[in-house]
C-alpha cells in the first residue's frame, strides 16, 4: 500500500506577497471608483439644495436689515407688536375656518 507523504491535516499555504498586493490593490481601486460614483450621485442630488441657498444668499442682506428694522421696532414697542401679532393670527385662524367652509 502506497504512503501518501502529503498530510491532508496541514493548513493552507498563505497567498504570496504578490498575490496579497494584487488583492489589496484591486480593493483600493474599487472602493476609488465606488467613492467617485457615489461623489456624482451627491453631486446631482445636492444640485436643487445649492440653487435653493444661492437664491437665499442673494436675499441675504435686505432680510437681514428687514430683520433688524423690526427687532427694533419691537424693543421700542413691544405692544404693538404684540396688537399685530394678535391680529395676524385672527386673520390666520379666519382664514383657515374660511376655507373648511367652502370645502
Amino acid at each position: 500500500m502506497p504512503v501518501n507523504h502529503a498530510d491532508s491535516s496541514r493548513p493552507p499555504r498563505p497567498p504570496s506577497r504578490a498575490a496579497r498586493k494584487r488583492e489589496l490593490l484591486d480593493t483600493l481601486e474599487q472602493q476609488r471608483i465606488d467613492i467617485m460614483v457615489e461623489s456624482l450621485r451627491l453631486e446631482r442630488a445636492a444640485t436643487p439644495l445649492d440653487r435653493g441657498w444661492h437664491t437665499l444668499r442673494r436675499y441675504k442682506a435686505p432680510l437681514l436689515l428687514a430683520g433688524g428694522g423690526v427687532a427694533w421696532q419691537l424693543l421700542r414697542r413691544p405692544g404693538k407688536a404684540l396688537r399685530l401679532g394678535r391680529r395676524a393670527l385672527g386673520g390666520y385662524v379666519l382664514l383657515r375656518k374660511l376655507q373648511r367652509l367652502s370645502t
